[in-house]
């Protein structure tokens, strides 16, 4: 009996010893690399579109997570990865391009939304027409010459903002253009190139009916302000706040938008948001000129010749007589009140 429990002990010792040696013996489970191709092929593509991505299309925060989503997928699939690995880095890399598409800035269809627009890029003559969809046609007018006399000037062509021509208005010279009510729509976006020559208070860029419709100027800081009567008869004056926002001798894109819904007002100028007006006060644009009768949309000016003559010859001279000086280009009167990203892209599609 005594011998039969010593040879059960000595196999119990056995047998754990060698589970003991099986046990230290056994390896990590050896992973099988996956099939790479599908993630290599979708890398490729999703490399071109980080590499192709700029600020005019798409935000620098987005293009930055992208990038960032993108490194962290090659590093993955530089490793031995079995194909579930794989299948999933696929799938993160379909989202990643989809949500970084969504976030492109949108296309404008001018078809639909440019009322009006010029290139100016005629170079001769004394007219410029829209390549808007209505061919609207901008006539060159001199300056007053009850006020100015001999000093009074007509437009002429100069070196556009990208390549083409400009109008240039010195003295009192400015275009105007029959009046349509493509001028007044319920929200409206006012896009234009400018380089003045000089800052001063009445260095005014468009009008509809000056502040009985719309007048688009800048100020002697340099900058941009906006007058509109809305539609319950109130009016409104809006600047973007930010001195010396517009550059003299050298070209600055600016914009306005007026969306009636929201109520909110923008400015910017070079592509960039400079100040946003959101209040009651704000309301939709006008689209009645009852009083005066309509004039023209004036075009590096505030009011034709002959409504000067009549309404403002007792403080307008040859200082302030409201009329732009410097050069014109690329003018765009939209129907909608393009966003943020809208108003990038148009901006680094012309610089």
């Amino acid at each position: 009996m005594r011998n039969f429990v010593k040879i059960r002990t000595l196999l119990l010792v056995l047998v754990a010893s060698s589970a003991m040696i099986l046990t230290s013996c056994k390896k990590d489970p050896v992973v099988v690399d996956g099939d790479h191709a599908a993630l290599n092929a979708l890398i490729v593509k999703a490399d071109a579109i980080a590499a192709a991505a700029t600020a005019a299309n798409y935000p620098q925060a987005s293009i930055d997570k992208f990038k960032s989503d993108l490194a962290a997928i090659k590093l993955s699939n530089a490793t031995i990865i079995p194909d579930a690995t794989i299948t999933n880095l696929v799938t993160q890399l379909t989202e990643a391009m989809k949500t970084f598409d969504s976030q492109a800035y949108g296309f404008i269809n001018e078809s639909l939304y440019l009322n009006a627009g010029w290139h100016f890029d005629e170079g001769t003559g004394t007219t410029a027409t829209a390549y808007s969809t209505v061919k609207h046609v901008a006539t060159f007018f001199k300056g007053n010459s009850v006020i100015l006399g001999a000093a009074a000037l007509s437009p002429t062509w100069v070196a556009g903002v990208k390549g083409g021509k400009a109008v240039y208005l010195n003295k009192g010279a400015h275009l105007e253009v029959p009046y349509t009510t493509a001028f007044l729509p319920a929200k409206l976006t006012i896009a234009v190139w400018i380089k003045p020559d000089e800052l001063y208070e009445n260095n005014y860029i468009v009008s509809q009916n000056y502040w009985n419709g719309y007048k688009l100027q800048t100020q002697g800081g340099g900058k941009p302000f906006f007058t509109y009567k809305k539609v319950d008869g109130g009016i409104v004056d809006a600047d973007n706040e930010t001195d010396n926002s517009i550059k003299a001798g050298q070209w600055n894109h600016l914009v306005v938008t007026i969306d009636g819904t929201t109520k909110e007002l923008k400015f910017f100028v070079n592509g960039t948001l400079t100040k946003k007006w959101a209040e009651d006060r704000m309301g939709p644009l006008t689209q009645t000129l009852a009083s005066p009768d309509p004039q023209p949309f004036i075009i590096g000016g505030v009011a034709t010749d002959a409504e000067l003559a009549a309404n403002f010859m007792s403080w307008t001279n040859a200082d302030n007589l409201g009329y732009f000086k410097g050069a014109i280009d690329e003018l765009k009167i939209y129907n909608i009140a393009l966003t943020d990203g809208q108003v990038s892209k148009l901006y680094f599609d012309e610089k």
